[in-house]
């Protein structure tokens, strides 16, 4: 018990320097992190709603929202759609997307999921642009729903991840959450 004692100095003395070490990491990696993720960002915006050359951040005045608005346009400043950056709980943990939608509001042009932790080889097929490219044309002013089986013509519905089902279901709650508060703020901000 003694030379626990006796030794139990050293254990302290280490948590202490790599907190220190960790907590040194941090501060001065932030402003990478956080310049990789703005990056992260505009790529998105730019994948999600083809023709995007630049975009504005617009404030929607819906408390119900957690996210930020994007109005993107063209290089001659013409309106080509419309870029939520939203997120919301996953299987694991927070899910963080972009949806493009387009200049009407009407129709899901693009989805990209940018920031998750699902599980490697199921849940975090989400990004997969085979399986996001399922909401392309779907409709902004009805529910979208998941079902198991391949989706029906006109239905507003994706097709679930095998074995990642509730993954599926997260990404597709945090679309139908962010649309309806949405919507109607577009229109003010042509």
């Amino acid at each position: 018990m003694s030379k626990f004692i006796n030794e139990s100095w050293l254990v302290l003395v280490m948590g202490i320097v790599f907190a220190t070490m960790l907590a040194g990491a941090q501060q001065s990696l932030s402003d990478r992190i956080k310049e990789n993720q703005l990056r992260a960002l505009n790529e998105a915006i730019a994948e999600v709603v083809p023709g995007t050359i630049r975009s504005e951040s617009i404030e929607i005045e819906n408390e119900d929202f957690k996210g930020n608005v994007y109005k993107c346009l063209d290089d001659g400043g013409k309106l080509v759609g419309w870029a939520l950056d939203s997120s919301g709980g996953g299987f694991v943990d927070k899910i963080r997307l972009v949806v493009g939608i387009d200049p009407a509001g009407e129709n899901i042009v693009g989805l990209k999921v940018i920031e998750n932790v699902e599980t490697p080889g199921l849940g975090n097929k989400i990004q997969d642009p085979e399986w996001t490219g399922q909401y392309i044309d779907l409709d902004t002013s009805r529910e979208i729903k998941v079902e198991k089986r391949p989706p029906n013509e006109g239905a507003n519905e994706v097709q679930a991840i095998t074995g990642a089902t509730w993954s599926s279901r997260y990404v597709t709650d945090i679309v139908n959450a962010a649309l309806p508060k949405v919507r109607p703020e577009l229109d003010k901000h042509r």
